[in-house]
């Protein structure tokens, strides 16, 4: 049996069956707060802030451009020197963008959310797939956690109907619950 628990969705699978089924097929009950963070099509780092009443910011861990592609791995930290709370991995093509956004999200240091607002680049989102990875098996290398299970989340960014983004988000289970009653 394999260590990620991995949720591909039907053409017509809704994103809140794709959640209950994870956490039927991996045995999870996730939290009011992991299940809005696994379904959300918003930007995850408005959804941070609201949650912790702090400023996250954008920890730069990798980016490298090849072609006409960025590929770029991020870690949304509110307290410098603590455990991030979301790592992120984006491959971005870059040709399809207006050149003020592909030159912000290859020599800035802010979210694609915040870039593409900025630039009022209009957008959607689609929910590719939720996951479930557990005691570390599988966990990417940039991802440095100590947690038992780590909760995924794919989706992508299209604009003018052409798909430019795929980003995957990773946080701890149980890892954002400390935000509850605060």
């Amino acid at each position: 049996m394999s260590d990620e628990r991995t949720r591909p969705p039907a053409a017509d699978e809704s994103v809140r069956s794709m959640v209950v089924d994870l956490e039927r097929e991996a045995g999870l009950t996730l939290s009011p707060i992991e299940r809005l963070f696994l379904s959300t099509d918003g930007t995850v780092t408005h959804m941070l802030e609201a949650l912790t009443r702090r400023e996250v910011s954008i920890d730069i861990l990798h980016r490298e451009v090849t072609g006409n592609r960025l590929y770029r791995t991020v870690a949304l930290e509110c307290d410098s020197g603590r455990t991030p709370l979301v790592w992120a991995r984006s491959t971005i093509r870059l040709s399809p963008l207006e050149e003020s956004i592909a030159d912000e999200l290859v020599d800035g240091d802010i979210g694609i959310g915040h870039v593409l607002r900025e630039e009022c680049a209009e957008t959607r989102r689609t929910i590719a797939e939720v996951n479930a990875r557990f005691d570390g098996e599988g966990f990417p290398s940039f991802v440095e956690s100590d947690a038992a299970c780590l909760l995924e989340r794919t989706y992508r960014i299209h604009a003018a109907s052409a798909h430019i983004m795929t980003i995957t988000e990773f946080f701890p289970k149980d890892g954002l619950s400390r935000y509850r009653t605060r």
